[in-house]
């Protein structure tokens, strides 16, 4: 692995940080063709040695006292990433386009890295790893022996890898930092596990607790196909711990119903007041537009706002009259206000670092490297159990960890959480072409 990822590296612009000599040694000067090495048999590329220093303002800022300041100086941590560069289906110089999350995410991750070195104490070694996309690849990585000299991962990416990974970490008392899988439960007594994308259940709660706060429950109905009709309990539940004893109306459409014909949507307006329709849903373009189809044809006067998944922001296939005229929202794990100082400054940094301009990953990787060095240098590897009482505001928003447990959302009495998760939602209204904040 390590000859064809330091390849893939060399192609996108991000290589020569200072790396372990040892390791640049034999590096082409310019992209060849690697070999496809067999996944598991190969050791861990790209080791970082990072030096304190002095200088450097951080971008984005955190609270409480300066990270580090209470930790000897040169406490060295080993830290990895399990991302899914697709070494294994390269063809000649070809990059897999589904490799971009973790080319993306690992360049983000290596600016923060940079910023770490300039404003803490602590010195990371850092080792990288690909995933492949398939699990019994990933089961060879997690057999290679070198994996189990890093104490603190961030990855892997797919759901199944990241259940499998974070079995082995438990047993091993490891800390895992999932960066992407959105699941809810995915592991369970297991305080050193870190969900940063927040759980379908998060955003869920988000839109109830904004509605509710403005809405009685009766001016309130959530809309799904059978399917997903498991998906209203997270909103039944949000609005009960607000205290309320109206339930929200649930409207479910049998799964053979393509549109909204036979639904009749005017028993669910209410005069004079805001009717807010929510909708958990995102398999489907076109059963979204029906809905919104209906609604604009049978709203009238009445005023009306529709709550959709982060999904929508992605469909192309709905008008942006609907999403306006409907007063549409969604929810979003991430939001970069691209005006905003800090963020041009980060794409320029990331520019000249790459070659080209960050996405969503990039911001992502950034931000939870930043993160974790920071804990790490003020916490050291304790800092899963200080989660609870640290915020960060980040490039894409903000982090705010809440205990998870999954036996029934209760505290067995030991104050060990099955699992942390990143609970803050933005919450997104459409507004002239495109989604900006609430106020």
């Amino acid at each position: 692995m390590k000859n064809t990822i330091l390849f893939l590296i060399c192609l996108f612009g991000i290589w020569g940080i200072s790396c372990d000599p040892a390791r640049r040694a034999g590096t082409p000067t310019r992209p060849g063709t690697p070999g496809k090495p067999a996944p598991g048999k190969s050791t861990p590329m790209d080791t970082i040695r990072w030096t304190p220093s002095n200088s450097g303002k951080p971008p984005i800022g955190q609270g409480g006292n300066q990270p580090g300041s209470n930790k000897p100086n040169g406490a060295t941590y080993h830290i990895a990433y399990l991302l899914p560069f697709l070494s294994n289906q390269m063809e000649g110089e070809e990059v897999p386009e589904k490799s971009k999350l973790a080319l993306q995410f690992y360049a983000g991750g290596k600016l923060a890295l940079e910023q770490l070195s300039a404003e803490t104490s602590i010195q990371l070694v850092v080792n990288v790893w690909d995933t492949q996309a398939n699990d019994t690849d990933f089961e060879k990585v997690m057999n290679n022996s070198r994996l189990d000299k890093s104490t603190v991962f961030i990855g892997p990416v797919r759901a199944s890898h990241v259940s499998t990974f974070a079995s082995w970490t438990k047993q091993r008392g490891k800390i895992l930092v999932s960066p992407e899988t959105p699941s809810a439960d995915l592991t369970q007594g297991n305080p050193g596990f870190v969900q940063i994308n927040p759980s379908l259940r998060a955003h869920c709660e988000t839109i109830t607790q904004y509605v509710r706060k403005r809405n009685k429950a009766d001016a309130v109905t959530l809309v799904c196909k059978e399917k997903e009709a498991d998906r209203m309990i997270y909103f039944q539940q949000a609005n009960a711990r607000m205290g309320g004893t109206t339930r929200l109306n649930e409207l479910v459409i049998p799964d053979d119903q393509k549109g909204f014909e036979q639904t009749d949507l005017r028993k669910y307006l209410r005069a004079g007041r805001t009717s807010v329709f929510v909708l958990p849903s995102w398999a489907s373009q076109d059963y979204i537009m029906a809905f919104l189809r209906k609604l604009k044809e049978v709203k009238g006067s009445h005023q009306v706002e529709v709550y959709g998944m982060p999904q929508w922001r992605h469909f192309d296939a709905i008008e942006p009259e609907y999403l306006s005229q409907l007063n549409v929202h969604i929810t979003s794990a991430g939001w970069q206000d691209y005006t905003d100082p800090d963020i041009k400054a980060f794409q320029q940094k990331f520019y000249e670092s790459t070659g080209t301009l960050p996405d969503d990953d990039a911001f992502n990787g950034y931000d939870v490297t930043l993160f974790v060095g920071r804990m790490l240098a003020k916490y050291g590897l304790s800092f899963p159990e200080h989660l609870g009482s640290e915020k960060a505001n980040t490039l894409r928003g903000r982090f705010a960890f809440s205990q998870i447990f999954t036996n029934g959302g209760v505290d067995q009495g030991n104050n060990q959480p099955d699992y942390w998760e990143n609970t803050f939602v933005h919450l997104l209204r459409f507004d002239q072409f495109r989604y900006v904040p609430v106020e």
